[in-house]
């Protein structure tokens, strides 16, 4: 219940202010260089044992999106959170997948089945099988 609240809260500032979402490339090549600007290592351990890491995402419109996961390696690499990245005056956001969908300009067929890339392989990540192809 708390985090609904917590999500509630910032999808209301964002109503206020819309965040603008990176993304809807026709070239992948374009978010790599997007996730280059962030000084964030590719792959960022947490406290918690999940990653945190740099990817690229492919939308069922071919359009690519960079933004960030949180894979659980203890469930073999399942994607735990999905985030846009927001261009925010000399910084940029990390909007959830939840809520910066609905900022998008595309429908969600358009969006949605995702596939995604990380920047770099993870080990004990079943899921990208396929990796450096998406998943």
């Amino acid at each position: 219940m708390e985090q609904s609240k917590e999500m509630q809260d910032l999808l209301n500032q964002l109503k206020e202010n819309p965040p603008k979402i990176i993304g809807g490339y026709k070239k992948q090549g374009w978010a790599s260089k997007v996730l280059e600007k962030i000084s964030n290592d590719p792959i960022e351990k947490e406290e918690d044992g999940t990653i945190t890491a740099k990817a690229i995402l492919e939308a069922n419109n071919n359009t690519y999106y960079p933004s960030f996961l949180n894979i659980d390696l203890s469930q073999k690499g399942k994607v735990a959170g999905i985030y846009f990245i927001a261009e925010n005056e000399d910084q940029f956001d990390l909007i959830p997948f939840e809520i910066g969908k609905s900022f998008l300009k595309i429908s969600e067929d358009a969006l949605l089945p995702l596939k995604y890339r990380t920047l770099e392989k993870i080990e004990g990540d079943e899921y990208q099988s396929q990796w450096p192809l998406f998943s």
